[in-house]
């Protein structure tokens, strides 16, 4: 491909005059997503009915955060609770069949019960979303009030499906089996459709990424104008303030705005010296080397304690102690893979290893042809639909390694579960099905699609027509 074809995209160009075929693809397109927006609704409506109220990892108390603040109109401190909110719940959980038979909450006690791991560590946006139902509804039970909640991540669901469908016909125009298979994957994923029907702020995290990820694609095509830019920009301000993990997004930002303003390729040496020099100035800038170690600088330790929390003396102490820790990375690697795909609640309901070592063999294939097909189209595809490809790439890479820094090997005390990692959940189906391309020919390609969402249909159907419906209802 030439140099025309690389900065095209950010030429302004005069109308065209819609053809025949253009309208015949915006008409099919608005067919497109008038039925996927229902079956998200209905699939997502599936597993909140499914999984009983509390059985979501710490959905007691990302509940009770939300709970807070309807009833007291501001944020709530952290380790402040209300006594009759927490008795209420933990009475319901009791009730639901949280805890082990056996064992019965103090619920007549002075203190409030103990529910889970205090949620109000996080920020308060999408808390205060959720508050808004909960509120309406504060004259029914409990059960009821959380239900509501589950839906505004359900609502967030579907809006997550549209932004899959959006970038797949943007990066994949001539496509349109892509443009309905990559939102459809995405709406099947068991462990992703279980967490976008409960009450987490993950929902919001995942959501506003995808925006992101949409605002970078467009800033990408077609240059730094106003509304790319804003959305992408809006969209990292919302995740952040929904959870400090998606500080990750920040990069993805940043690169795609340096390709946005530099429309020329780069030479493969100009990168790995980029990469390198950056990664220098980072580790000069935040690490220094002690008498135990390498440990953080103390400004960065500052901001740890007062905003991110999340312990970076323990994560450089485990990442750089590996004759220590190696035999923990295996262990975590099947627990951020498990919990990413097919596990539920705490990553204790299990599909089986049968349905674990089927995932493992379409992601492994997926990436074997991911590569043929990022080879075999490198010239036929244009320099920013290249780019946009990349950018998935460097977005599952970025995720992944946060989820492996950020687990506390030393003590063992905090493991990370794959729903860390499902804000890089778009990027990630649309590189499995842009990699199942790839393991065959061209006139092949749209019945390896149709195989792999079979596949997932299959996984997603005895998810919560057999192993969720087993385990909570037997």
């Amino acid at each position: 491909m030439g140099r025309t074809d690389s900065i095209a995209p950010a030429v302004v160009a005069a109308p065209v005059p819609v053809t025949r075929e253009q309208d015949h693809a915006d008409r099919a397109a608005q067919v497109l997503l008038k039925l996927l927006l229902p079956l998200a609704l209905l699939h997502g409506l599936l597993y909140l009915a499914v999984v009983p109220p509390w059985q979501h990892a710490d959905e007691p108390t990302h509940f009770e955060y939300a709970r807070l603040i309807a009833l007291w109109n501001r944020q709530p401190a952290l380790n402040e609770h209300d006594l009759a909110t927490n008795r209420e719940i933990a009475d319901s959980m009791y009730r639901f069949r949280f805890w082990k038979p056996g064992v019965r909450p103090d619920l007549l006690g002075a203190q409030p019960p103990n529910i889970g791991f205090d949620e109000k560590v996080h920020p308060p946006l999408y808390y205060a979303i959720a508050a808004v139902p909960v509120r309406w509804l504060s004259f029914l039970p409990v059960e009821a009030q959380l239900y509501a909640a589950r839906m505004i991540s359900v609502a967030l669901y579907m809006l997550v499906i549209v932004c899959a469908w959006r970038i797949a016909a943007i990066v994949a125009p001539e496509r349109p089996v892509t443009q309905l298979v990559v939102p459809l994957i995405v709406a099947l994923v068991p462990a992703f459709a279980d967490e976008m029907s409960a009450v987490n702020n993950d929902a919001l995290v995942n959501f506003s990424t995808a925006t992101l990820l949409l605002g970078c694609v467009l800033l990408i095509r077609d240059g730094p104008r106003p509304l790319p830019l804003g959305l992408a920009a809006l969209s990292l301000v919302v995740a952040v303030l929904a959870k400090r993990t998606a500080l990750v997004s920040v990069p993805l930002f940043g690169l795609a705005v340096f390709w946005s303003l530099w429309h020329r390729p780069l030479r493969w040496w100009v990168w790995v010296a980029a990469i390198v020099t950056l990664s220098l100035i980072v580790g000069f800038a935040t690490l220094q080397y002690s008498a135990a170690g390498w440990a953080i600088r103390p400004w960065l330790a500052d901001l740890d304690r007062q905003y991110l929390r999340i312990s970076l003396d323990r994560i450089v102490a485990s990442v750089t102690d590996w004759e220590r820790n190696r035999r923990v990375y295996l262990l975590l690697l099947d627990i951020l893979f498990g919990t990413f795909w097919l596990r539920f609640g705490w990553g204790h309901v299990r599909m089986g290893w049968g349905w674990e070592r089927m995932m493992l063999g379409v992601v492994l294939a997926g990436a074997l042809g991911l590569v043929a097909a990022m080879v075999r189209t490198q010239r036929s595809l244009a320099l920013w639909q290249r780019r946009s490809i990349w950018l998935f790439v460097v977005s599952v890479i970025i995720t992944w390694c946060a989820a492996l820094a950020r687990s506390q090997f030393e003590t063992s005390s905090f493991l990370s579960a794959g729903r860390y990692m499902h804000l890089a959940m778009l990027p990630t189906i649309w590189l499995l099905v842009f990699g199942f391309e790839g393991l065959v020919p061209r006139r092949w390609q749209a019945y390896a699609q149709f195989g792999l969402t079979v596949f997932f249909v299959l996984l997603d159907t005895t998810a919560w027509a057999y192993t969720l419906t087993t385990f909570y209802y037997r």
